[in-house]
């Protein structure tokens, strides 16, 4: 074990900036270190991480020094940055260079002069290790997210890296999917022990593999030492509160447990029943939505590309008022079943109406004002413009146009206020996804669907989308969504459904939908199955065989 980084009174201020993104950050990586960055948006952790890789430095203005092996980071030779420090970025699908697997994983060792018998012999092994031996020839275009980040870890392996950087890599991936990327990262850590520094906003997953948790807000480090500690920081502070995962924060909450908190559902098990606490159920049913009027139905959709059929013979009944939230794992369909929907795709066989009206039959202009449609990835909608620019063209479409204090408020709903003249290739990710949402709502439509709206968000965003899209809910609009985030459907949707295999199961009431999963669904759900089965969030149950003075439990 060794010092492997090593940053001292760090301050990194952007072009045009007055406010530091990093300042006086200290902070030192010893080798074989599993270290987890967290930190809102716009807290300097992808800032951070550019600054420990030569080639990934943005402009600006810095001070102080970050070594790597005792070395100026920027001082570096380029091939031994290439070589012995690897980076993953977020969206799986913007790291690969080359057409198939094996181009991509020969690409860097043929880049460094790397002989035939070396690139084969490295390529057959990490093929092999990390199961993609059956993958080489594909094209990368046709793999899933979790297929395409896992060859984006393997291009950065082939090099042999002391250590490895990686920006929120799970964000645009479905729960199962992320949880085999992580799998494998664990195995590298733990049987090649190269040093990993990872950012992360879905911290229930990842903590468990972490000895360090390191905390920025405003680009200050405040907190750098064990998990535990580290959580019981973020609980106390009122921005980070969100990111603390479900189980460290149903102990927090409930005053339970010692200086450890658990950080799985087994340890938490296990010490409920050495504590010999039982919880209540203090569940406030939500009331019942009105089926007795259909907007949204298909009946019999068939679509099927030149490789696979993706909907099969699919039957789906929306109800006005409704909040349905589809979940399904990456590939099984559900963006397509979205598209069809929403009358962007024209399915090959059975039909879709919207209030009985032949969705593909409508005109633009009625599909506007009766259904909106926001994708994953809401950059697709945008112009280039600014903030105010892209609302004002969006709004000029309505028949009836926002008039000047109705589009501020509505800015003012979204948080985009200060952002009004920003361009919006330059908002963060969670703000891009509040304008696209901005765009949707401008037309007041009957209808709102949306394709995974919380992906790549921080708890706190998400809590801002989800408190808006309640709002909106409340105010008439029935809700169509397809997501993989269990605890966002689970607080937010009246109804559920599972989509596999083509098709959909008959929608139920959410909280019987999680109840009677035992996979997919909350952490909570699995922690209290034996004492409170209908428990989904922590604020579901209380203690009742304990009493509190005075902040003891007694």
């Amino acid at each position: 074990m060794g010092k492997l980084i090593s940053i001292r009174d760090f301050t990194f201020t952007y072009p045009d900036q007055v406010s530091p993104a990093l300042d006086g950050i200290q902070l030192d990586v010893q080798t074989g270190d599993f270290l987890i960055l967290v930190g809102a948006t716009g807290s300097g952790k992808t800032t951070l991480l550019r600054q420990l890789k030569r080639e990934l430095v943005p402009a600006g203005t810095a001070t102080g020094d970050v070594e790597f092996a005792g070395q100026p980071i920027d001082q570096l030779d380029h091939s031994i940055s290439a070589q012995r420090i690897g980076f993953v970025a977020q969206n799986p699908q913007t790291q690969p260079i080359m057409a198939t697997v094996i181009e991509e994983l020969t690409f860097p060792l043929e880049n460094l002069g790397y002989s035939s018998t070396e690139i084969n012999s490295r390529v057959a092994e990490l093929a092999n290790f990390l199961g993609l031996d059956r993958l080489l020839q594909e094209q990368i275009k046709n793999l899933s997210g979790g297929q395409v980040q896992l060859v984006n870890l393997a291009s950065v392996l082939a090099l042999k890296p002391q250590m490895i950087l990686l920006d929120e890599p799970t964000a645009q991936l479905d729960p199962t999917t992320s949880q085999n990327f992580l799998n494998v990262l664990q195995q590298i850590h733990e049987e090649l022990g190269i040093t990993i520094i990872l950012s992360e906003h879905r911290l229930s997953r990842v903590l468990g593999l972490a000895n360090r948790l390191v905390v920025l807000a405003d680009g200050r480090l405040i907190y750098n030492g064990g998990v535990s500690q580290g959580l019981k920081k973020m609980w106390e502070t009122s921005d980070l509160r969100a990111f603390v995962p479900a189980i460290p924060q149903f102990f927090l909450m409930h005053h339970l447990g010692d200086d450890t908190l658990p950080l799985s559902i087994p340890r938490g098990r296990q010490l409920i029943e050495q504590g010999k606490w039982h919880f209540k159920s203090q569940i406030k049913e939500k009331q019942p939505v009105d089926q007795s009027n259909e907007i949204l139905t298909a009946k019999d959709v068939v679509l099927h590309f030149p490789e696979k059929v993706v909907l099969q013979q699919l039957t789906l009944t929306v109800h006005q008022g409704e909040w349905l939230a589809i979940i399904g794992k990456n590939g099984s369909g559900k963006s397509t079943l979205l598209s069809v929907l929403t009358g962007l795709r024209k399915p090959q066989h059975g039909k879709v109406r919207i209030e009985n009206k032949l969705v593909w039959k409508m005109t633009n202009q009625q599909r506007l004002h009766q259904i909106a449609y926001l994708s994953q990835n809401p950059t697709e909608q945008f112009l280039g413009k600014t903030v105010r620019e892209e609302l004002d063209l969006q709004n000029q479409l309505n028949e009836a146009p926002l008039d000047d204090t109705q589009l501020l408020a509505l800015m003012a709903r979204l948080h985009l206020t200060k952002l009004a003249n920003q361009n919006v290739f330059d908002l963060s990710g969670g703000q891009q996804q509040l304008l696209g949402l901005g765009l949707v709502l401008v037309t007041h439509p009957q209808i709102l669907v949306l394709d995974e709206p919380t992906k790549g968000l921080d708890p706190n965003t998400q809590q801002q989308l989800g408190n808006i899209l309640r709002q909106v809910h409340h105010e008439g609009t029935t809700i169509v969504m397809a997501s993989h985030d269990m605890d966002f459907c689970a607080r937010y949707a009246d109804h559920c459904t599972f989509m596999f295999n083509g098709q959909v199961n008959l929608p139920t009431i959410s909280r019987k939908f999680f109840t009677q999963n035992f996979l997919f669904t909350t952490a909570v759900n699995r922690l209290l199955a034996d004492q409170v089965p209908t428990a989904l969030f922590s604020q579901d149950v209380r203690l009742s065989n304990h009493t509190m003075k005075g902040g003891e439990m007694v």
